[in-house]
C-alpha cells in the first residue's frame, strides 16, 4: 500500500519504488503501483563490478529472507542510521545478550579485523566490507534486503539490469493477456 499511497501524494512527481525488490517480478508489481522505476541495492551486491567481500557474497547468496534483521547496530561511525543487514555472530550475540544500547553491547571494543587502508575494524562499526577488507567479515555489518532471498547468481550489472527489465515486460505482458482473456 505504500507505493500507490506516495504515489498519489507527490503526483506528478515520478516515484522510485525501493525494497524487497531483486527480479523482474518485483519491478513490474511496483511499476502496476504507480512508480515509475524501482532501486535495488542487494541485487548488485552480487554483481561483477561490485567489490563486495566473498564472505559476504556467499552469505548473501545462501540466504533466505528471514535472514535480516531491521535493525541499528551497526552504529559506529554510522550513529541513528537504521539499516538492514544479515543476522549474523554480531547480531546473534547483541541479541542473545537482550539488545543492550551502545556502548554495554558484548565485544563492543573487539578488533573484528582491518579496512582496506589498514584501519581497524571494530566490531558494531559500519563499515562495509571489501574484497581488500581482511579479518572476521562474517561479524561485520553485512548489509543486505530482504531480497537476498531472491539473490543468488553472480553477472556483470548490465546483464542484471536487462534480465530484470526483460522479466518485468514478459510478468507484464502475460498479465495483460490474463485480462483480455
Amino acid at each position: 500500500p505504500l507505493i500507490p499511497r506516495v504515489v498519489d501524494a507527490v503526483r506528478p512527481t515520478p516515484v522510485v519504488a525501493a525494497g524487497g525488490i531483486a527480479d523482474g517480478r518485483g519491478m513490474a508489481a511496483a511499476m502496476a503501483l504507480g512508480a515509475a522505476g524501482v532501486w535495488m541495492g542487494t541485487r548488485f551486491l552480487l554483481s561483477n563490478e561490485a567489490s563486495t567481500h566473498p564472505v559476504h557474497r556467499e552469505l548473501i547468496r545462501r540466504a533466505e529472507e528471514t535472514d535480516t534483521v531491521y535493525t541499528g547496530v551497526f552504529d559506529l561511525g554510522w550513529p541513528g542510521a537504521p539499516h538492514r543487514a544479515l543476522r549474523n555472530s554480531t547480531i546473534r550475540e547483541w541479541e542473545a545478550a537482550g539488545r543492550p544500547p551502545s556502548g554495554q553491547r558484548p565485544g563492543e571494543a573487539e578488533v573484528l579485523g582491518r579496512s582496506p587502508q589498514g584501519e581497524p575494524v571494530v566490531r558494531y562499526r559500519s563499515l562495509t566490507p571489501t574484497v581488500e577488507t581482511t579479518g572476521n567479515v562474517e561479524a561485520m555489518s553485512l548489509y543486505a534486503g530482504q531480497s537476498a532471498g531472491l539473490v543468488t547468481e553472480s553477472g556483470p550489472a548490465g546483464d542484471i539490469v536487462r534480465d530484470v527489465a526483460e522479466e518485468a515486460i514478459r510478468v507484464i505482458q502475460r498479465c495483460a493477456a490474463l485480462v483480455q482473456n
